[in-house]
Order: C-alpha cells, then sequence, then structure tokens
C-alpha cells in the first residue's frame, strides 16, 4: 500500500510540474498580456503550493500506513 501512495505521489507531481511548465511557457510568450501573466503566475504559485500539500499529505500516510 505505501508503494501504491508513493507512485500515486509522483504522478501527481508530475503533472503538476508539467502544468507549471507550461504556465511558465505561457509567461514568456509576448502575445501574453498583463492581466494574463498576472493570472499564470498566481497558478503557478498554485501548483507549487499544491504540490507542497500533496507531498505533505503523502508522507502523512505513508507515516500511517507504514505503522500498522
Amino acid at each position: 500500500m505505501v508503494v501504491l501512495v508513493r507512485i500515486a505521489r509522483v504522478l501527481v507531481l508530475l503533472a503538476l510540474a508539467v502544468m507549471t511548465v507550461s504556465f511558465v511557457m505561457g509567461v514568456g510568450t509576448s502575445t501574453t498580456g498583463p492581466v494574463e501573466k498576472v493570472a499564470l503566475l498566481l497558478m503557478i504559485c498554485g501548483c507549487v503550493y499544491a504540490a507542497a500539500k500533496v507531498t505533505d499529505w503523502s508522507d502523512r500516510l505513508v507515516h500511517r500506513l507504514s505503522h500498522h
């Protein structure tokens, strides 16, 4: 079960990383307006926050599962 949680964490983090890179690429394009850049930066921050939460939750779950 612990392995399944770790695999799920890696997959979710990989998806968040892909989303973050696509948002960074969106910020870097010249056709993106200032309001869109702010929205993309907020989404980048949200992805980083979500990645931290996923890591925290999965660590807690792994710890809980390993003690049972």
